[in-house]
């Protein structure tokens, strides 16, 4: 994926509380300014009881928002009462966005995955938007709003306003015609690239425009669809020196996911590129620390990596086969790290260790340097070094950036157990 015009940083989850009876009254923000895209879209849902700022005054809206968020701002949009139906797992009638997902459940604006669960706390996606704010402008239109307006229904026919998309076929397909629809009404648009990005996650003022335009403005059916441009069968590969929106969201997933990409600030550079190279690893995907297609795509559904032990506190486990350092808190994957382990010959050693003793320095060793090690077995060590590759390289210790070993160096306690395994 390339740079676009919008800027998608941030990865905080920002809790809204959403009250239908709430006073209409616009809402001045620290950080929503006059003159910026967002600014009406924003005033008016505030105006609307639907949005809420943070206790120092801000809106944020350059964050992510969830599933939850957007629910719950959509509901307020359109004045539902809120409802006190159980109807996912995962959504417990104490959860303060329950009314809004019980209500729009039942109206047939919010659905579940297969596995029956709504996944409130999960970034919404740019396509699930356009779902969920065009199953709500489906209701607008049942309740007699705007009866000009006629929403598509059909494949065939949605499929020429998804022409302009270079990355149409990206789009899910239980999602073209909603998006199809969503274009065609101008609630959503494309990326100056002429890209649509729907894996990408909405900031908090993309989704106030999007609701903004969907359930508060008259809609505005465009009468042709856009020039057809050729369609793409993959997204550019990105690396060291790319920057923009796309890097930020890649950024934001890998810090989710507990790799540990450095700031999100949308740049990629080596603090990205070896995080990269984990997810790769772990996914068993092409190790080359570049963001490809396959790379980009796999992040939208990867979840957390998993611990192969099962044992209380913090602890490390080195999985040797895919060639990753795994830091552990309570059975709760927090950092996976690219490592380089024992060559063929001078293979790490497997089985449960413990960290013995710690140099908090470079050391000069007879195989070679070696930055702040803590040793777990003998003369083995987990160090840093300036050379990591994607394969195993050392003489039996477990290498890591040099960068890394600064962080990962305090939480690895004398005592603190290692587990080493293929």
């Amino acid at each position: 994926m390339v740079a676009a015009t919008a800027c998608l940083l941030g990865v905080l989850f920002a809790f809204m509380v959403w009250t239908p009876s709430a006073q209409a009254q616009a809402q001045t923000f620290a950080d929503v300014h006059e003159g910026e895209w967002f600014y009406e879209a924003v005033e008016a849902l505030a105006a609307e009881g639907a949005a809420a700022g943070y206790a120092d005054g801000t809106f944020r809206p350059y964050e992510p928002i969830t599933r939850a968020q957007f629910a719950a701002m959509a509901a307020g949009a359109l004045h539902v009462a809120p409802s006190g139906a159980a109807l996912f797992a995962d959504v417990a009638p104490s959860d303060w966005f329950s009314g809004a997902v019980g209500a729009l459940y039942e109206m047939g604006v919010v659905q579940g995955g297969a596995s029956g669960l709504f996944l409130p706390a999960r970034e919404i996606s740019r396509q699930q938007a356009a779902s969920l704010v065009t199953r709500a402008v489906a209701w607008r239109l049942s309740q007699g709003s705007d009866p000009a307006a006629v929403l598509m229904t059909d494949s065939a026919e949605a499929a020429p306003w998804l022409g302009g998309f270079l990355d149409r076929d990206a789009i899910a397909t239980v999602h073209t015609i909603a998006v199809a629809n969503a274009y065609r009404a101008g609630i959503v648009s494309g990326f100056a690239d002429h890209r649509f990005y729907p894996l990408l996650d909405l900031t908090r003022g993309q989704a106030a425009g999007i609701l903004y335009e969907g359930l508060l403005l008259p809609l505005v059916m465009s009468a042709e669809p856009p020039e057809t441009l050729p369609a793409e069968a993959r997204y550019p590969t990105l690396g060291k020196g790319s920057a923009g929106p796309v890097v930020a969201w890649i950024e934001r997933r890998l810090a989710a996911l507990s790799y540990r990409p450095g700031a999100v600030d949308g740049v990629y550079d080596s603090a990205t590129a070896d995080a990269v190279m984990a997810f790769q690893k772990v996914e068993r995907l092409e190790r080359t620390g570049k963001a490809s297609d396959a790379v980009q795509r796999r992040l939208a559904s990867a979840s957390t990596p998993l611990p192969r032990r099962w044992s209380s506190g913090l602890r490390v486990e080195i999985d040797l086969s895919r060639q990753v350092l795994l830091l552990i808190r309570d059975n709760e994957v927090q950092w996976t790290i690219p490592v380089a382990t024992g060559a063929q010959g001078t293979r790490t050693p497997t089985g449960s260790f413990s960290i013995q003793r710690k140099l908090p320095y470079w050391r000069e060793s007879h195989l070679g340097m070696l930055y702040k090690p803590a040793y777990f077995y003998g003369g083995y060590a987990i160090h840093g070094s300036h050379s990591v590759p994607p394969y195993p390289a050392s003489h039996g210790c477990v290498r890591v950036a040099v960068s890394t070993m600064d962080g990962l160096y305090p939480l690895l306690p004398v005592g603190m157990r290692v587990d080493i395994y293929y």
